[in-house]
């Protein structure tokens, strides 16, 4: 899936280019990532005509905030990127939805393997989709604290690798991040999660702050695939 930091990418440069713009109309080439409508055409009237008022991250969802107290809901999936571009520039064959804006350009939603999905709901209706709620700590907000990440790694009774790459301990992490942040901590991926010293515990609490904001300011994943927060992932295999 499209991790935590490129979702956060996105939402920051998103909001600098679209808030403020209204949706002239809407393409949408494949049915399925629309699928919680009953079929395109249903999408497409949901959407068009609306203006963008704000835009939001819930976990690794996007939250646009629509006019008339509506709200159009965005998930990337695994490979999927939301982009804006200018009027001149063409849809490429991965890209599955097109809202065009009046005042020219569109935001493009790219999906190569089609298993995001978007959908418009009235803004009152938020509270009750579930899907919403991070099951795990959000580690870009300002309730990341220390003593929460301590006690939710002390309860859990796995590897420290795979307690960082369940969503329900922290979201959007991955295999990647996790061991990029194992690296950065100087502890090895295997070790059991509960089994941390206060001081070690305090040193992975920094390193997935610092790797994770560092991905923020350098915009995400690099083209070759990794994060540029550190230049390497010795994380799993390595033996601190």
């Amino acid at each position: 899936m499209t991790q935590l930091p490129e979702v956060e990418v996105i939402r920051k440069d998103l909001e600098r280019e679209v808030v403020g713009k209204r949706v002239k109309d809407v393409t949408v080439r494949t049915a399925s990532v629309v699928a919680r409508h009953r079929t395109r055409p249903d999408f497409v009237k949901a959407l068009t005509g609306h203006r963008i008022e704000a835009l939001h991250r819930r976990g690794t969802w996007l939250v646009f905030d629509l006019d008339e107290d509506a709200a159009l809901v965005v998930r990337l999936g695994s490979q999927g990127t939301l982009s804006r571009e200018t009027a001149s520039v063409q849809a490429g064959r991965n890209t599955q939805v097109v809202a065009t804006f009046t005042t020219g350009g569109a935001l493009h939603v790219v999906d190569p393997a089609k298993d995001g999905e978007l959908f418009v709901v009235d803004r009152a209706a938020l509270a009750a989709l579930p899907e919403l709620e991070p099951p795990g700590i959000d580690p870009l907000t300002d309730t990341f604290t220390w003593p929460a990440f301590s006690r939710e790694l002390k309860a859990r009774d796995a590897s420290l690798k795979s307690a960082l790459a369940d969503e329900r301990f922290i979201i959007g992490l991955g295999d990647r991040y996790a061991d990029e942040i194992l690296w950065v901590a100087g502890l090895f991926g295997g070790r059991p999660a509960n089994g941390l010293s206060s001081q070690e515990v305090r040193r992975l609490y920094r390193a997935v702050q610092e790797v994770l904001h560092e991905a923020v300011k350098q915009g995400g994943t690099s083209e070759d695939g990794s994060s540029p927060a550190t230049t390497c992932s010795k994380a799993s295999t390595a033996s601190f």
